[in-house]
């Protein structure tokens, strides 16, 4: 290149940049470009800084609550649980909180783990003595231990019931032993005094209850009972519209209890409403008798569970269609019946 040229293009060159219109015009390029990377690093600053910056809540304090209350009260914290079981000193603590990590009180951020230590109980518990305790006493003894996990013991019903000089409802013998080591769910067994024979004992009131509550109070009752049924009448259908002897009577304890109940004039859909009857022998002693129906699908279901002292069996069932009522004595398989409707009998 010529020194002239030269000369002629650097002479251009200054001019251009004494041009204040074409400063104005780089200025301004430059401005936008920085003010858009500016605007981009603030807003990636700030997304990630929310990120980070959860909403910080109070860790309340859980100790003593059963685990489900617990859990919901850290859910309403928007905090979660973590669990751990451990061993305590009474069966009563079961499913109880015993401690929790972070303590109550602490500020933490919003979809924090909060490690909850929760008790199993006693390793093992002994089976106290409920000789001589009435049933009703053991009854609400047992339910006041029962936590989320269900409870250490539960009552075999119905009870074996004997007459005895003890007052009725006094437990006379029980089955595991006094002082037996429970680590798991343990059914107990009891022989209940019904008191002495001969003594007299008011009939409760059974006209207007619904047939199925009937059968479900008296079979478990452990008194020998009847069912009978009537296809019209007075009285409301599907209920109890009589009975003999009549409610407040005095009678002995083995009087056994007829109730007539009016069959039902609505059944649910795909079910069918009937009576089992049979006549079983005389036994010595109340024996435990149960009823089951084996569905259609193959599954078992109970109908009723009682003890019965044997000559007519009467009990009222509703059951699904097609299903198979099995009745068992003593564990022993004496009676099967199909439940068909009227209709595919036709």
């Amino acid at each position: 290149m010529s020194a002239f040229n030269f000369r002629r293009r650097k002479k251009e060159y200054n001019d251009a940049q004494s041009d204040p219109e074409q400063r104005y015009m780089r200025f301004l390029l430059l401005f936008s470009v920085s003010a858009v990377a500016f605007m981009v690093l603030v807003a990636g600053l700030t997304f990630v800084l929310t990120l980070d910056a959860k909403e910080e809540t109070m860790v309340p304090d859980l100790a003593g609550m059963p685990l489900e209350n617990a859990m919901l009260a850290l859910q309403e914290k928007a905090l979660y649980a973590g669990i751990q079981l451990r061993y305590s000193t009474a069966l009563s603590d079961k499913g109880t909180i015993l401690g929790q990590d972070p303590g109550p009180g602490t500020f933490v951020k919003a979809g924090t783990r909060v490690m909850l230590r929760v008790s199993k109980g006693r390793a093992v518990e002994n089976l106290d003595d409920y000789i001589g305790w009435t049933v009703g006493e053991l009854e609400g003894h047992l339910k006041g231990l029962e936590t989320v996990y269900g409870p250490l013991l539960r009552l075999k019903k119905p009870y074996v019931r004997v007459f005895s000089d003890e007052p009725a409802g006094t437990i006379l013998e029980q089955k595991p032993e006094p002082g037996t080591e429970l680590s798991v769910l343990t059914d107990l067994e009891l022989v209940v005094s019904k008191g002495a024979e001969g003594e007299l004992i008011t009939v409760g009131e059974y006209v207007g209850v619904d047939w199925e509550r009937a059968r479900d109070i008296i079979a478990e009752s452990g008194l020998p009972f009847v069912f009978t049924l009537q296809r019209d009448g007075e009285g409301r259908p599907g209920t109890v519209i009589g009975q003999n002897p009549e409610a407040g009577q005095e009678v002995p304890v083995d009087t056994i209890r007829q109730l007539i109940i009016r069959e039902p004039d609505v059944v649910l859909e795909g079910y069918q409403f009937g009576m089992i009857e049979r006549s079983l022998p005389e036994y010595p002693v109340t024996v435990p008798i149960r009823i089951e129906a084996v569905l259609p699908d193959g599954s078992r279901q109970e109908v009723v569970s009682l003890r019965h002292a044997g000559g007519l069996l009467s009990i009222p069932y509703e059951v699904i269609e097609d299903s198979t009522l099995v009745v068992y004595v003593n564990d022993e398989e004496i009676l099967r019946q199909r439940v068909r409707s009227e209709t595919n009998l036709n």
